[in-house]
């Protein structure tokens, strides 16, 4: 015989139950937070605030700064313990309400903000595994569904109540919960270690073009005006309309924008083979360098190669270090014209070159596994909390 079971498309294999399925308000109590006057903020004990649960799906007594003074019967009614769940309740767009964070650290005295709900299990529940869950796409939409938009977006505690949702068993709640929380460390720990990078590269380049670190060289260093150093190449023949710029195809297209790679064209007679050449926004100030072919999109699109026997990749982390700040949207090329760039001999350039490339590889590698390991648990999200029916076959066996 079969019979349908509620089971997600991905799981872990010693799982095989049926995942439950019951309203939010049978599982657990909401409560709505806490509203002040402005005036008892800034001291006191620490208060849960929107933000709070906005950027982390995680919360413990170290993420949490906000301060409130209240009396010992608001400290109780309003309260943060181990394993709550909180939703963000209102916002300007219905993207930023009913997204969930568990309290996860230790005891202590906190309350939580008038735009958060409270969610504290009735039964044994990991909310760790809730609030990864309920951000999954299926239930974002879930969720929004049971809101209401007037002159701000809101997902009310009643309208949550009433809101249906599938749960497996506490024991497979806590090795998702888990898996996600591993993830969310691998996450933290990559975004440390390009911040770590970035401020490296910013300090060797501070001493470096500082003449603070020479590695043993000696020589004066030139400064000459840009003039002098650049020769301007013209984009005319090598430009496309941004309109034209595709998500796939067979030449990469690169813009004035912050993004390395703009998007794709086809058209191999439009390829810039003038190389290695550096690439300057003018309405943007970015640098970029580059030393395979390339077409180029839109306008504002400065290209530049040395005039004399220099490297070009020095010359890009110079320019890129005395670069100028943008000013709103306008035309920058004519104000960084005006610089001058220090110039040493070609061996120090190379050697300063090689330096920043290591950096740069370093900074690529990190970012490419920051963006992999997003985009794992991204995927993970969907596939693990889509809980669908299926058709399970039964064997009847005889007894003997």
């Amino acid at each position: 015989m079969s019979e349908e079971k509620l089971v997600p498309k991905l799981r872990f294999l010693e799982f095989t139950d049926e995942w439950s399925e019951h309203k939010f308000e049978n599982i657990f109590d909401i409560k709505n937070g806490l509203n002040k006057g402005k005036d008892y903020f800034g001291e006191g004990i620490r208060i849960l605030n929107y933000m709070d649960v906005n950027k982390y799906e995680l919360n413990t007594e170290n993420t949490i700064k906000g301060l409130v003074e209240l009396t010992d019967d608001e400290i109780e009614r309003y309260s943060v313990k181990p394993n709550d769940l909180f939703f963000t309740r209102t916002s300007e767009t219905s993207e930023e309400i009913g997204l969930t964070s568990a309290y996860m650290g230790n005891t202590i005295k906190c309350v939580f903000s008038g735009f958060l709900l409270r969610a504290r299990p009735k039964i044994d529940l990991n909310s760790l595994f809730f609030a990864y869950y309920l951000r999954s796409p299926r239930q974002r939409n879930n969720i929004i569904k049971f809101s209401s938009i007037t002159t701000r977006a809101l997902i009310s505690g009643g309208n949550l109540s009433k809101m249906k949702i599938k749960y497996p068993s506490i024991e497979e709640q806590n090795k998702i919960a888990n898996l996600f929380l591993i993830l969310d460390k691998k996450v933290e720990l990559l975004e440390k270690k390009y911040r770590e990078y970035q401020c490296f590269k910013k300090y060797l380049m501070q001493k470096l073009f500082a003449q603070e670190l020479r590695f043993n060289f000696t020589d004066d260093w030139n400064y000459m005006n840009f003039s002098e150093i650049f020769k301007s190449v013209s984009t005319k023949k090598y430009q496309i309309k941004s309109a034209d710029i595709l998500d796939k195809g067979d030449f990469e297209v690169i813009d004035q924008g912050q993004d390395e790679i703009a998007g794709y064209f086809n058209d191999k007679t439009k390829l810039c083979q003038e190389l290695p050449i550096i690439i300057y926004g003018d309405h943007t100030t970015f640098v970029k360098f580059r030393d395979k072919p390339f077409i180029v999109g839109a306008d504002g699109v400065k290209l530049l190669i040395p005039k004399f026997n220099a490297n070009p990749k020095y010359l890009f982390y110079a320019l890129e270090h005395f670069n100028i700040k943008p000013e709103g949207y306008k035309r920058h090329f004519s104000i960084i014209k005006k610089i001058k760039l220090p110039i040493p001999t070609l061996e120090e350039q190379n050697e300063i070159s090689e330096i920043f490339t290591y950096i740069d590889i370093k900074l690529k590698y990190t970012k490419i596994q920051l963006q992999e390991t997003e985009e794992f648990k991204k995927g993970l999200l969907q596939q693990m909390f889509v809980v669908q029916l299926i058709l399970s076959l039964l064997q009847n066996k005889k007894h003997i």
